[in-house]
């Protein structure tokens, strides 16, 4: 993941979370300043847009969900990633123990079969958002996003001649996520990529810590582009 020797990227593409909009990224937008802005929708309370991609070099940045659905699906000129409160797995497995149990996840899918609304709002609140929900929840899509949370696995993409196929990445995780761990962070992430920790900080970093997310990206920009 060696940086670029071009002109640094002037733009950025953004990744929300499971159960939040493209509204997620607000304050840290108004933080960045005029930056050309492209954000993913997957659509859980709304239309979705999974086909918005920025034209051109630029740094993507995903949060939870939204960091794994970018290792899984890096975008073609993509310079530099990312990954806030992210993780290259979620749900647990024999060789992952410091995932999300199978049946947590499951009893969340079950949940949004009856009480869609119910499901994302303890969600939201064991995450550390009081906010009600910008909608209706739309069980179907919010469901193939728990799917993908209990069963993708981007570890491997870390690895060996994958990597070489991903642009630099860089992770901000919270000491204290209650949703993402340190421990599942560390042993997902196994040392391959850089991780800068907020001490005391949660699940919601971008909310609770604008000024350090864009500082963190602003940096990226600059890192991709000439020394």
């Amino acid at each position: 993941m060696a940086l670029s020797d071009d002109a640094a990227p002037t733009a950025l593409f953004l990744v929300h979370g499971w159960g939040f909009t493209p509204d997620f990224w607000q304050p840290v937008r108004a933080r960045l300043g005029r930056v050309e802005t492209t954000m993913l929708d997957f659509g859980f309370f709304g239309p979705e847009n999974m086909t918005a991609r920025p034209a051109g070099r630029h740094v993507a940045v995903g949060h939870s969900l939204g960091a794994l659905w970018l290792l899984l699906n890096p975008p073609p000129d993509c310079v530099g990633m990312l990954l806030i409160n992210g993780f290259a797995r979620f749900g647990a497995t024999s060789d992952y123990p410091q995932g999300i149990p199978r049946r947590v996840i499951e009893r969340m899918m079950r949940g949004l079969e009856q009480h869609p609304d119910d499901v994302v709002a303890t969600f939201r609140g064991r995450a550390g958002i009081a906010t009600p929900a910008p909608g209706p929840a739309r069980a179907g899509r919010l469901d193939q996003a728990l799917e993908l949370l209990r069963d993708a696995d981007a570890r491997g993409v870390l690895d060996g001649e994958a990597d070489a196929a991903l642009p630099p990445i860089r992770v901000l995780a919270g000491g204290e996520d209650p949703i993402a761990p340190p421990a599942m962070v560390e042993a997902g992430f196994r040392d391959r990529v850089p991780v800068e920790w907020i001490e005391g900080g949660g699940h919601l970093l971008p909310l609770t810590h604008p000024d350090r997310c864009a500082a963190a990206i602003a940096r990226l920009m600059a890192e991709t582009g000439r020394p």
